[in-house]
């Protein structure tokens, strides 16, 4: 099987990271529900879907914003 970026994050792992949805773009804690495979210019990685503490919509993120979101839950206690 081929090797994609971000397949040590899993569902159920607890991230932070800031909402850039948002207006005010505050720094959230999340939870990852979902990914799906895909392809950024042709390299294989996984796509998330994020869900905030408290919220209903669930947001789609790429490996590269991922992977700062989960170091913060980390060092956060998360």
């Amino acid at each position: 099987m081929e090797k994609r970026w971000g397949d040590e994050w899993r569902p159920g792992l607890r991230v932070r990271m800031m909402d850039n949805q948002s207006p005010t773009r505050e720094v959230r804690d999340g939870v990852i529900k979902d990914r799906s495979w895909g392809r950024d210019r042709g390299k294989p990685i996984w796509y998330f879907d994020v869900l905030f503490d408290g919220d209903t919509k669930v947001r789609v993120y790429t490996p590269s914003v991922m992977q700062s979101a989960v170091e913060a839950a980390r060092e956060a206690g998360s």
